[in-house]
């Protein structure tokens, strides 16, 4: 893996300062001092789709905390594959290591172009901050996706795309050491035996996911409920944390390790939800059922601010109630006691979701 030098650090980091200065100058709800902070999200800005989404035009950007405002975008992008024709791939699901100074990602791009310039199946990858140095670091058979570091930045978990049953695997950040977690006994690429796990979250002390293990085998796709687990990192002491009639998905570690934010449609929506990591306390944040709301709602992919004082997802919004929805991001409080603030605005029907919070300083 290539890292960048010194002066690229400067350059990134002089580019972030200088967005967020040109956002806070603008009235906006106070987000504090992130001078060294940004968000990284997905997006298909550059190529919208009429169907939402394009499996081949997302790219990843980097913003400011405060995010754009209408008719002014500031994002920069990090990768540059999406787009229409034949040649162009994914890059998604970005993640960020503030130990390693890397961003792990999924794409589609061809891994062997010279025979298989068609293929496009996601695999894991890394890169530096400003988007250079990209790299593989996981090449699964029939895919891997959304990768998430551990704490120090040693190692990365992701979950396999052998559906309908994946798995959670990690890997160190060198590429070795790649380990079945839910499903030891699969060999990489193999359907899981576990139930479908998915959607992984690393804190210091353990891994969450999602999955349906719980559900008594014959049960159909339309009448599955995933719930909320957590896990050592070597796979033992599996524990499930969430019990709704509804589904619970897609955990997110606040960044000291004792609460998780996560996604459920147990009041009827999904909506942004958060509880201690022991499951007690489970409390919704948001609240859009009075909202203009798509007929693909989603609200979703919780990701915490660097002091756990603020919280970034992605919903779909609409103009007419019932019609199809794009994905923006938005920001609120952690504790749910302001109103959530959108901070991207894409041209419809291009969308913009899946933030990652991230923090250049290690302070």
């Amino acid at each position: 893996m290539r890292f960048i030098t010194r002066a690229h650090n400067r350059w990134l980091f002089s580019i972030l300062l200088i967005l967020s200065i040109v956002s806070f100058a603008v009235p906006r709800a106070s987000q504090g001092d992130a001078s060294d902070e940004f968000i990284l999200f997905v997006s298909d800005r550059a190529f919208p789709s009429p169907l939402g989404m394009c499996i081949d035009c997302e790219d990843i950007y980097v913003m400011p905390p405060a995010g754009e405002l209408p008719l002014e975008p500031i994002a920069i992008p990090l990768t540059a594959g999406g787009g229409i024709d034949s040649a162009a791939y994914n890059s998604a699901a970005p993640d960020w290591s503030r130990a390693k100074k890397l961003i792990a990602f999924q794409s589609n791009r061809p891994t062997d172009p010279v025979n298989r310039p068609k293929e496009r199946i996601p695999q894991i990858y890394l890169m530096n901050p400003d988007g250079s140095g990209q790299q593989i670091l996981v090449n699964l058979p029939r895919g891997a996706s959304f990768p998430a570091f551990s704490h120090n930045g040693n190692e990365l978990c992701f979950h396999s795309q052998t559906m309908p049953s994946r798995d959670i695997y990690i890997v160190n950040v060198h590429g070795t050491g790649l380990t079945n977690l839910t499903s030891p006994m699969q060999s990489p690429g193999q359907t899981g035996v576990a139930g479908d796990n998915f959607r992984c979250d690393w804190s210091p002390k353990a891994i969450a996911f999602t999955s349906n293990r719980h559900d008594p085998p014959g049960t159909l796709p339309q009448d599955r409920n995933d719930e909320i687990y957590v896990m050592n990192a070597d796979g033992t002491d599996v524990e499930r944390l969430t019990h709704s009639a509804g589904t619970d998905a897609n955990p997110a570690w606040s960044p000291k390790g004792n609460k998780i934010a996560f996604e459920s449609n147990r009041s009827g929506m999904p909506e942004i939800w958060v509880m201690n990591a022991d499951g007690s306390e489970q409390e919704k944040l948001t609240n859009f059922e009075h909202d203009v709301t798509p007929s693909n709602v989603n609200v979703s992919k919780a990701t915490w601010s660097p002091k756990g004082d603020r919280i970034a997802f992605h919903r779909r919004v609409t103009p007419v109630a019932g019609t199809r929805g794009h994905l923006e991001v938005y920001t609120m409080n952690s504790d749910g006691s302001d109103v959530p603030t959108r901070i991207t605005f894409s041209d419809d029907p291009g969308f913009s979701g899946f933030p990652t919070w991230g923090k250049w300083g290690t302070d």
